[in-house]
């Protein structure tokens, strides 16, 4: 199981996870993503109150990140939350994601939004299965994404 721990979104570690993410989705989408820090948020958005910057680690190895970023007093989003290929399917994704909504609960945040995209099935499937209702489908050219909420016990 991971150990999770809060660091800053340019270490070396998240640095390394990020390129990767980028890459997968370059594949995936079969075209790199044009705006990625207007998309993902920059690094700076995971400073300040409500908001956190966590990487996984297995065995010492980086293998999972993902941020949270308080929009209003009540509402944080995650982003840019990723499972390095090699560490997926061992419950990684699964601690973060927790981990990631406990911090919210303690900020005071009551809802939580993401946004995924319909070429990260793997992510939509475990978002759903923690409790995230789709609320919109917006489009992007041809690319269909996924606006997902979910309300934190108070």
């Amino acid at each position: 199981m991971s150990a999770v721990r809060a660091e800053p979104p340019d270490s070396p570690a998240s640095r390394t996870l990020w390129a990767e993410y980028q890459a997968l989705l370059g594949e995936r989408l079969e075209a790199p993503v044009a705006d990625p820090e207007h998309i993902f948020a920059s690094p700076d958005s995971f400073s300040g109150a409500g908001s956190a910057w966590l990487v996984a680690y297995d065995g010492g190895e980086p293998v999972a990140c993902g941020g949270l970023r308080a929009i209003d007093d009540e509402t944080g989003e995650i982003k840019r939350m990723f499972v390095t290929a090699r560490a997926r399917g061992r419950g990684h994704a699964r601690a973060l994601l927790g981990e990631l909504e406990r911090r919210a609960a303690a900020a005071g945040q009551r809802r939580l939004r993401l946004i995924t995209t319909e070429v990260l099935r793997e992510a939509r499937r475990l978002y759903e299965a923690s409790g995230y209702q789709v609320v919109a489908t917006p489009r992007e050219g041809a690319r269909q994404d996924y606006l997902m909420e979910k309300l934190l016990p108070s």
